[in-house]
């Protein structure tokens, strides 16, 4: 394999800017699987790897494979490598740079799926859910209602015993019902018009590499050195199809990640051969100073020693909020005076409040406990509503025409969805809906300005049901939508509910503070939402999982505890919260109820890097 050395990496240095301590180096260097801390600049790392590789790449027939677990992280690094002539060759053939799911379907799942007979039109659950649903009977729909079943989400193939086996939901066995038949007719018309589901596609990869045993080898072949970052959030399932290709002599294979952050299960297992096993680690963060490290480090599971090299500031203002059911909605002020002080003014991230639990529950603790208004599924990542114009609504209470304006895009890509629609592009190519192939259509058909013009105008202005029914229709005539059956629920018109205001202000789960004539805007979403993001200042929520998260590990906290924990929901919640507490730069505060705050520390100004504040008493 290429041999990286000091002179490589001085000039890689020189070029990205950056300046590398003795374990960066050694990483880049070695194909070590690595545990890099939050903050620690991962990416670049990564980034400088593959520029030294590119630069002394010379197989025209091989390449380098680059996997993540996001589109986000893969955007991250395209955009890294696109800054350099060198990064840009591994931009193309033969090299691969995608997620896990895209390595997956291109590979393994499409290929077995053409030696069937079959093409591909869609990868996507929702797509498959909604038309599945569409193509049953009343009497199958009311039959899958009594047994409390409202999604096809089940209707998959599954690699089992080395055949793949179908999966119908409501039964556990083959039936001669009308309703089983149903579900297998309307499967059948999925596959034959092209729809597939995310998780089946390892199930058909699987098959694949069963019946053809050459294909490994073959993958091995093509893709000599092989990088995976976001390890940590690979499902079992992936891990083991990813271990049986690559984990192999003949290819040098790299992992990237954060054990400690492993939040993102979905329900699945996580894998075994990264988060379970000694890793070499990066300790070190850029992103916050030394006084949030300490505090951050206590909840790291695997107990590395964070740390940074930028010094506390002399007056650290990280504060454990104490409430009651009386007084919680009351810290989103205190937490605004804080920020007025410790966030320099022109700072440009943004200030967050975080929960692990966004849903409200009878007799729950969630984020709706604090803020009455917040709704999961308005939050900015997460919104997906079931009208087109809503799209139009939320970019209108957004403050960034850059964030609203890309909105409206995820929009534009749902209609093309829905109504199975393909972009033709002047170089004879076909692409589905996205927003990449969307702008490049628009440029290509010179409609970008007359796009933007309009999308901007809607934004920007009150929509009647009459300027809406004209302007939909041209912004689709603009990307060749013009058969509108299927979409015409999606796209009809619906009015604008007021937000409902609250504490201050609240738009789009978003609370503004006046503190002293500065306005201090504070967007309120669940931990899962913000892992990966950097901000200002984060305020943390105590919620309740079976038991409350912040009185649970209050121990350690307090650097009261320093052992591992062994229940499985305490870890659940110490991975959970060491990703929100890793989140800020500047500020770190937390709200919990006084009840669960250890009786011997009541009263006390100060404690163990916290300053704490009793909003009980006020």
């Amino acid at each position: 394999m290429i041999d990286i050395n000091d002179a490589d990496i001085s000039a890689v240095e020189a070029e990205l800017g950056v300046t590398f301590d003795a374990a960066r180096k050694q990483i880049i260097k070695t194909f070590n699987d690595v545990q890099a801390c939050p903050g620690s600049g991962k990416t670049t790392m990564v980034a400088a790897k593959l520029l030294i590789i590119a630069k002394k790449w010379k197989q025209s027939h091989q390449g380098i494979c680059v996997l993540t677990h996001t589109n986000v992280a893969k955007g991250e690094i395209i955009e890294r490598l696109q800054q350099s002539i060198d990064g840009q060759k591994l931009l193309s053939h033969p090299h691969f740079i995608g997620t896990i799911q895209e390595f997956v379907n291109r590979f393994l799942a499409i290929p077995y799926l053409r030696s069937k007979g079959l093409t591909v039109t869609q990868v996507d659950d929702e797509i498959c859910c909604t038309r599945g649903w569409s193509l049953l009977s009343r009497g199958t729909k009311n039959f899958l209602r009594q047994r409390h079943i409202s999604s096809l989400q089940d209707l998959q193939y599954k690699f089992i015993d080395d055949e793949v086996k179908l999966s119908v939901p409501g039964f556990t066995r083959p039936s001669t019902s009308s309703s089983y038949q149903d579900l297998k007719s309307a499967k059948r018309t999925l596959v034959t018009g092209g729809y597939f589901y995310y998780h089946e596609m390892y199930a058909l990869a699987k098959k694949y590499i069963l019946k053809n045993s050459s294909i490994k080898g073959a993958l091995r072949s093509r893709f000599p050195a092989v990088f995976i970052d976001e390890m940590q959030d690979t499902q079992r399932f992936q891990d083991e199809l990813l271990n049986d290709i690559f984990q192999h002599e003949t290819v040098s294979f790299q992992r990237f990640g954060d054990p400690d952050q492993a939040i993102y299960s979905g329900g699945e297992e996580g894998n075994q051969t990264y988060n379970q096993v000694t890793l070499e680690k990066v300790e070190d963060s850029h992103r916050f100073n030394n006084s949030i490290a300490l505090l951050a480090k206590n909840l790291s599971y695997n107990r590395i020693n964070l740390n940074s090299d930028t010094a506390a500031p002399e007056q650290a203002l990280h504060t454990i909020f104490l409430v009651d059911e009386n007084s919680r909605s009351n810290v989103f002020d205190r937490f605004a005076e804080l920020c007025s002080q410790a966030i320099p003014e022109d700072c440009k991230r943004p200030i967050k409040t975080v929960g692990a639990v966004g849903v409200r529950k009878v007799d729950g603790l969630t984020i709706c406990n604090y803020l009455d208004s917040f709704d999961k599924s308005n939050s900015t990542n997460a919104f997906k509503p079931s009208k087109f114009i809503h799209y139009f609504h939320e970019g209108s209470c957004l403050k960034g025409q850059h964030q609203a304006y890309r909105l409206i895009l995820d929009g534009m890509v749902r209609c093309g969805r829905i109504s199975n629609s393909k972009l033709s592009h002047q170089d004879g190519t076909q692409s589905g809906y996205s927003t990449t192939y969307i702008r490049k259509y628009l440029r290509e058909s010179g409609l970008i300005i007359n796009f933007n013009v309009l999308i901007k105008s809607l934004i920007k202005n009150d929509i009647t049901e009459d300027i809406w029914n004209e302007s939909v229709t041209t912004l689709l005539s603009y990307l060749n939508l013009h058969n509108l059956t299927q979409i015409q629920e999606f796209i009809c018109f619906e009015g604008n509910s007021p937000h409902v205001a609250t504490v201050n202000n609240v738009s789009a789960n978003k609370v503004y503070t006046e503190v002293s004539g500065r306005t201090i805007e504070n967007e309120v979403a669940t931990i899962h939402a913000v892992k990966g993001e950097t901000h200002a200042a984060t305020l943390v929520l105590e919620t309740k999982f079976r038991s409350n998260d912040l009185k649970s590990l209050i121990d350690y906290i307090l650097v009261e505890n320093t052992t591992k924990p062994t229940a499985v929901t305490k870890i659940k919640f110490m991975k959970q919260l060491y990703v929100a507490f890793s989140r800020p730069e500047h500020l770190l505060c937390l709200a919990m109820d006084k009840s669960g705050f250890p009786t011997e520390h009541l009263g006390k100004q100060e404690y163990a890097g916290w300053k704490i504040c009793d909003l009980t008493m006020m």
